[in-house]
């Protein structure tokens, strides 16, 4: 069976870092980017199967990313997460066409149940 691959993007490196390890020891790919440029750059290579990015970053930010991504890769499930948790952010995010909504500080044992959800 091959491992699904994971593209994690986040400009924060501590939280970009954190997330990579506990998907990696749950047996995941993962690719990490530290912008929605990179990240752009890195989906096209990696191909993965879930990309969880952040929603605030600078330059191109998450809602740019998911932007591009749905339009080369309609299929391929995004899952973000943000310190804005406001309503007009989750409305945003599903206008998007994203899968699910994580608020900051990610609680890993969540995240980890709904990536499975979503990937299987």
């Amino acid at each position: 069976m091959t491992k699904k691959r994971i593209l994690v993007v986040d400009d924060e490196q501590i939280s970009r870092d954190g997330i990579a390890e506990v998907l990696q020891d749950e047996g995941y790919e993962v690719a990490t980017a530290a912008g929605g440029h990179e990240a752009v750059t890195i989906f096209a290579a990696f191909q993965p199967d879930l990309v969880l990015t952040d929603l605030q970053m600078p330059g191109l930010d998450g809602t740019g990313v998911i932007t591009h991504l749905k339009s080369v890769s309609p299929t391929t499930p995004v899952i973000i997460f943000t310190a804005d948790v406001t309503i007009d952010a989750r409305r945003k995010a599903e206008r998007l066409g994203v899968q699910d909504y994580l608020n900051k500080p990610l609680n890993f044992d969540d995240m980890l149940t709904r990536i499975k959800r979503i990937l299987t």
